[in-house]
């Protein structure tokens, strides 16, 4: 019986494959999961956006053509193929800040981390029931409102 348990559990493990392929996890009823899964891939935007960032900027430094930059920076306000990726780019930005603000809430000042409770089959954790779900659905609706106002800012006005 126990064998049958714990090869069961062993099967609900989603192992190396969910380092890989994260989104094999399961995340509906789970924003704490959906919030992880968007500040991971933010974080890879960001990175990659840093990349180029330095690069595009450093190009015309070396080699003295900061008109050629200017005009580039100037055309973000239409909508081509630049300004998009930027608008993405900085909507990575948002979330990956504003998500950061509200870990450092639950993790260092331990806002809504709840009183421990001993685990009841279908575990919920405590803290996913009050204040920290309250927080993470907060954060994704100033984000969604702050990305939409940058947005009306960059191609609106």
């Amino acid at each position: 019986m126990a064998g049958r348990i714990r090869a069961r559990l062993l099967n609900n493990r989603p192992g190396p494959r969910a380092w890989i392929d994260p989104w094999l996890l399961r995340i509906r009823g789970n924003p704490e999961r959906l919030a992880f899964m968007l500040h991971r891939l933010t974080g890879v935007i960001v990175s990659f956006f840093l990349f180029f960032h330095i690069l595009t900027v450093s190009r015309p430094a070396r080699e003295g053509s900061w008109e050629a930059y200017l005009e580039e920076a100037l055309r973000l306000g239409e909508p081509n193929i630049t300004s998009i990726l930027f608008y993405i780019a900085m909507g990575a930005v948002l979330y990956h800040g504003i998500n950061g603000v509200r870990l450092i809430l639950v993790e260092a000042l331990a806002l809504g981390i709840g009183r421990p409770e001993k685990p009841k089959p279908p575990y919920i954790a405590p803290s996913l029931r009050g204040f920290q779900r309250l927080l993470i659905y907060a954060s994704i609706a100033l984000w969604l409102v702050l990305w939409a106002l940058l947005g009306y800012v960059m191609f609106l006005r």
